[in-house]
């Protein structure tokens, strides 16, 4: 599944909503926008997949920012915007549940599938509930417009949207998934690793493993991400 640079998900956002009348922004992500009179804060994220590169699971992940006590304060409507660059297909999360979880810990994930992003048709809506009952709306980026105008009765259970599907989306079970991660099999990490261990830098392969995968396997030690890569480094040059 690929992403896309900051810089270029944020142009696809606005070259989307530019032919509006009283539409402006701000720099940065997240960032504010005028649309219709109306203010919102949005966070512009890829889509990307959860825990396994072939999993149908895709989520964003929030880091803790520095940004969000503003947000926290200010009465306005706080959108993250989960990006698909292959099907061209945006997710959306409750704004109201999404703004109370801001800075809860390091990294918030918020889930969605591959399979619900793909084949979304001109001016409709998927909606899914993860296993928590949270709700989410995915679309596609074309109707960036329309989502903006239907947005106070998206996430409104007591009312129906004409043109939704509803689809059941669940949030994968932590459980399912180990504690410890015993092979690495990601090419990104291993094309980062790989060229460190045949200069024999094993240490640093260690700091990049554990790095990337810190918000995942929380509970593994300094041993155990060096047994890894030692296992790995053993393969790569058997001779030494």
């Amino acid at each position: 599944m690929r992403t896309i640079l900051a810089k270029e998900l944020k142009i696809k956002f606005v070259e989307t909503l530019s032919g509006l009348d009283n539409f402006s922004y701000e720099d940065g992500n997240p960032f504010l926008v005028k649309i219709g009179g109306k203010e919102f804060f949005i966070f512009l994220k890829n889509l990307s997949p959860a825990y396994f590169k072939n999993s149908d699971i895709t989520r964003v992940q929030l880091p803790y920012s520095e940004h969000f006590p503003k947000i926290f304060e200010a009465k306005i409507p706080f959108i993250i915007l989960g990006y698909d660059i292959d099907n061209d297909t945006v997710a959306c999360w409750n704004p109201v549940k999404v703004k109370d979880r801001l800075n809860a810990k390091s990294n918030v994930s918020l889930y969605s599938r591959n399979s619900l992003q793909s084949d979304i048709k001109k001016n409709e809506f998927k909606t899914g509930f993860l296993s928590n009952g949270e709700k989410i709306i995915l679309f596609r980026r074309e109707n960036l417009q329309l989502f903006f105008e239907n947005l106070p009765v998206l996430f409104d259970d007591n009312q129906l949207v004409i043109g939704i599907k509803d689809d059941i989306v669940s949030k994968p079970d932590e459980d399912n998934f180990p504690d410890k991660l015993y092979e690495i099999t990601d090419k990104q990490v291993l094309d980062l690793i790989n060229p460190l261990l045949e200069k024999n830098r094993v240490l640093e392969a260690v700091e990049i493993c554990a790095k990337h995968y810190r918000a995942r396997y929380v509970n593994m030690t300094f041993k155990d991400w060096f047994a890894l890569i030692n296992k790995l480094y053993k393969k790569i040059t058997p001779d030494i």
